[in-house]
């Protein structure tokens, strides 16, 4: 990469970390910006401090405030699209920073030998603890979805006319369930709900999923979504019934094999072995 710029146009087998048009749209934008909240806190400090202090002054210390603000504002739109990459990195850099930086400050806190002793039981751990090792692959699938959607919206997004660059959707959260995963997203003007209308299966492909819902997230914002992303049908596991024990030839079998909740009536009793439950009084009736 090279490292004249983050933003230019790069040389043929360099890597962008913002594509150009991306990076032009938001330099235009910035300057926009500084423009617009440099003016406005010029005026508004200039008209607040006119009151307590000279005119000449507060000219001074508006143009100043407003300058400054400005340039903030100004930074702060031109950064974005590189504040976004890392957000969308930002799994992959928390894990590389815990599996750097973990064992080193152990090693400076309690010695070589404890942070060797924690390097080699993590992964054992992870890979023999079959409640750790399926925990670690949940949360495994989550950076890889997050990174998939994107690659599918940045294709949906150029196959939409009139969306200008930079429209990604933003991935806010996302996390596993047991059927795969769930990631809510917030959408950017130019794209809404109805623009993903057959388009499930893409996104299901995109992701190595079995099927994808699309659905909106909040009765008030039409712009977050939820995606649910299904891998597995959880319901296909094995479920133990105590009916089995209702059935002669399984009863001896399966009566200290399968769980009877204490919530259930008694399981093998004949009618006649119920009591029958006592009559209610009569109530006085009306004179």
């Amino acid at each position: 990469m090279s490292g004249r710029s983050l933003f230019a146009r790069q040389p043929i087998g360099a890597v962008a970390i913002v594509e150009t048009p991306v990076s032009q749209w938001y330099a235009r934008k910035a300057r926009i910006t500084v423009a617009v909240v440099g003016l406005a806190v010029d005026a508004l400090v200039t008209a607040v401090l006119s009151v307590f202090c000279p005119l000449l002054l507060a000219i001074v210390l508006g143009a100043v405030a407003g300058l400054v603000c400005g340039v903030v504002a100004g930074v702060l739109v031109r950064v974005w699209p590189v504040l976004r990459v890392l957000w969308w990195w930002s799994f992959e850099l928390i894990a590389a920073l815990l599996v750097v930086g973990g064992p080193v400050t152990i090693a400076h806190l309690a010695g070589r030998g404890v942070a060797l002793a924690v390097v080699l039981l993590v992964p054992v751990l992870c890979l023999a603890v079959w409640p750790v090792r399926r925990f670690v692959a949940a949360w495994s699938w989550v950076p890889v979805v997050r990174h998939r959607l994107r690659l599918c919206f940045a294709g949906i997004v150029r196959g939409t006319g009139g969306v200008r660059p930079g429209s990604l959707p933003l991935v806010l959260w996302a996390r596993p369930t047991p059927a795969g995963e769930r990631v809510w997203l917030w959408l950017r003007p130019g794209l809404e709900l109805a623009d993903l209308d057959g388009k499930a299966g893409r996104i299901a492909v995109a992701c190595w999923a079995k099927q994808v819902r699309v659905l909106a997230a909040s009765d008030r914002y039409a712009a977050l979504l939820r995606i649910d992303v299904a891998r597995r049908d959880p319901l296909t596991g094995r479920v133990e019934s105590p009916l089995a024990l209702l059935v002669p030839g399984l009863r001896e079998k399966y009566l200290a094999e399968v769980p009877v909740s204490p919530g259930l009536p008694p399981v093998g009793l004949e009618l006649a072995d119920i009591d029958e439950p006592p009559a209610p009084e009569p109530r006085g009736g009306r004179r």
